[in-house]
């Protein structure tokens, strides 16, 4: 490791919903810069294996159990000797029209998306240390909701405002609102049904919602990890909101058109 790739080293990261996409990419990204990073999600065989590849510790965690989420942030603060920054990047996305989105989905969408983030903040206030860094993940969708994925949207819309109470009621946090773009290499399409999802392309696409190109998952969680170390190092500055867009590269040789 370079030292100018060195700029997380002593950094005590908590990453929640880290056992794949996003999270895992963060994980990795926060450990390969110096920091010692602990991972936590449902999936323990995924995660076990992503601590013991970063040096880190893994805690299993449903973020839709309260008692659990206040548990293991403080067995993660434990093991990791103190708390500087913790990243929350778990996400429900339920595809379903909204017609055909039942009371059950509504709930588990905001479980996750809105009261999981919520809890691992209340969890995590106690610990952070003076200059610590608490960095949500969230879409850069709210306000322009897509078809076919109500609960998701409403969920992020419902955090937005809860973040603005932390921000109101906490001052003194340092609280970054992420909205993630169009992500290569997530699963964020895992058990859709095909079927539903060729008419939601459709429909993506007549309202111009599906991007010519997608943001690669290293540079995502490189940005995502550069905004927590620049806020650590500048805690007289806080990074409030941050939208992630892909950036749509022309071909090589192709010139813009004359108009």
């Amino acid at each position: 490791m370079s030292t100018q790739h060195a700029d997380a080293a002593g950094l005590r990261l908590l990453a929640v919903g880290a056992s794949s996409g996003i999270g895992h990419a963060v994980a990795t990204s926060a450990a390969e810069r110096g920091a010692t990073v602990a991972v936590a999600a449902r999936r323990t065989h995924l995660l076990k294996q992503l601590a013991e590849d970063i040096g880190g510790f893994a805690f299993e965690l449903d973020v839709e159990d309260s008692v659990a989420i206040t548990r293991v942030v403080a067995e993660a603060v434990d093991a990791l000797g103190g708390l500087d920054a913790v990243v929350f990047t778990s996400t429900a996305v339920p595809f379903a029209r909204i017609e055909d989105t039942d009371v059950s989905t509504w709930v588990h969408a905001f479980n996750v998306n809105t009261l999981g983030a919520n809890n691992v903040l209340r969890a995590s206030l106690p610990y952070l240390s003076e200059n610590g860094v608490a960095l949500i993940a969230s879409s850069h969708d709210v306000g322009r909701p897509r078809a076919g994925v109500a609960a998701y949207g409403a969920s992020k819309a419902a955090l937005d405002e809860i973040l603005h109470s932390w921000r109101s009621e906490h001052p003194e946090l340092s609280l970054i609102r992420v909205g993630v773009g169009p992500t290569e290499d997530t699963e964020i399409l895992r058990g859709v049904d095909r079927d539903l999802l060729s008419v939601l392309f459709k429909s993506w696409v007549a309202h111009g919602q599906l991007p010519e190109q997608m943001s690669a998952l290293r540079d995502v969680a490189n940005t995502l990890v550069s905004l927590v170390t620049t806020a650590f190092a500048n805690p007289s500055v806080v990074t409030e909101v941050v939208q992630l867009s892909p950036r749509i590269r022309r071909a090589v040789g192709k010139a813009p058109d004359a108009g």
